[in-house]
């Protein structure tokens, strides 16, 4: 049984494709009927054709064999045309309105030019052509990378609904496996648009059909929580074709949120930095994970269970509810109790934040070298 984001990978190519062919067959059919009317006006003058339905007949035949013809170009130029649709249609509206502005604006200064310069000698068709291609492309240009600054993203969408507007996030194979991705979607800290790339997708069905059983397991989990992005209504999640390279994936996601642009969603630590580097805004779950976490100031008093030893003499480990690590000095003995400690600092590494305390009613506040030593080995 197919998966919801294997099934919208299966149909949306489909519709595509149809409707590039369509586009493609039906001007041609067009154009075959059109020359089929001039040929047969051009054979019934010279007397070869007779008949009052000669014309039609010829049209019919012009509209058929430009319908058989079309075929082959359709082959060759539908997947061609099929994405340049896909990227239109992924267009965000404001980006649509202020290129239509700029065009707009460009036609109204050819016509004044046009009026201007229709005295001077030698001025034709084909320079006021020129004029009207050139200031249609600068004006667009300019309105589309200078409409946060003229606000038409406000013309177009109601400003109770524009905080739901945002830029599209391109989703990694190890945000989707981490599955945290969903919770944080469901609070509403997401906007925009999540866009799985197709190599993606087929890089997540390979890792479920290893033959590795713990990679096999993380691959099938990161198709159930793909389904439940694809599910939930909150932000729109879609499956793109976009052609983006044939090289690793890391290079392809990198080359995928420049194209179009977009921001990346990932877990990996090295693929973060490189986007980053290369100008990619990156949201990155860990660093999420590690910021909303409780933050408590020397001198707090927290209840908890010591659940093992630390690896400095006379330390006892315990964690929070959101796994967060508690140094409790002088608490070896205590594995297994629940005591009230008091936070004497916190310390924040690579593998996230770390809290230092000890029992209430101990002296002294233990020694630093220790608790940056026991942060090295964690």
């Amino acid at each position: 049984m197919k998966s919801a984001a294997e099934r919208h990978v299966t149909t949306s190519p489909g519709r595509s494709s149809s409707l590039a062919s369509v586009i493609i067959r039906v001007p041609l059919a067009a154009v075959g009927a059109v020359l089929g009317f001039v040929w047969g006006s051009w054979w019934l003058d010279l007397g070869w054709l007779t008949g009052p339905n000669t014309l039609l007949y010829m049209s019919v035949v012009g509209l058929l064999i430009g319908y058989l013809v079309s075929g082959r170009v359709s082959e060759r130029w539908s997947h061609r045309l099929e994405r340049w649709l896909q990227r239109v249609g992924d267009l965000p509206p404001d980006v649509v309105l202020a290129g239509g502005t700029g065009a707009t604006v460009a036609l109204l200064i050819t016509v004044l030019l046009n009026t201007v310069l229709a005295a001077v000698p030698g001025f034709t068709w084909f320079w006021s052509l020129l004029i009207a291609v050139i200031l249609v492309t600068g004006s667009s240009w300019f309105f589309i990378k200078n409409r946060r600054f003229v606000g038409l993203g406000r013309v177009l969408v109601p400003a109770a609904a524009a905080h739901r507007l945002g830029r599209d996030k391109v989703v990694d194979t190890s945000a989707i496996i981490d599955g945290r991705l969903v919770e944080v979607v469901e609070a509403n800290f997401v906007d925009g648009r999540l866009l799985v790339p197709q190599f993606v997708l087929a890089e997540l069905q390979r890792i479920a059909d290893a033959d590795d059983p713990l990679r096999r397991k993380r691959g099938r989990r990161g198709l159930e929580v793909l389904d439940r992005l694809v599910q939930q209504s909150s932000v729109p999640t879609e499956v793109v074709q976009d052609d983006a390279g044939s090289g690793a994936v890391d290079d392809r996601l990198i080359t995928l949120c420049l194209q179009r642009p977009a921001d990346l969603i990932t877990t990996d630590f090295n693929l973060n930095r490189v986007a980053a580097l290369q100008g990619v805004r990156v949201l990155n779950l860990h660093q999420l994970a590690n910021a909303v976490k409780a933050a408590f100031l020397p001198g707090e008093r927290l209840s908890l269970t010591v659940a093992k030893p630390g690896r400095e003499a006379g330390q006892g480990l315990a964690y929070l509810e959101d796994g967060t690590m508690v140094v409790i000095e002088d608490a070896a003995e205590l594995v297994g109790r629940t005591v009230e400690v008091q936070v004497t600092s916190s310390l924040q590494t690579n593998m996230g934040r770390m809290i230092f305390a000890r029992p209430n009613g101990a002296q002294g506040e233990g020694s630093d070298a220790a608790r940056h030593a026991h942060a090295t080995d964690a």
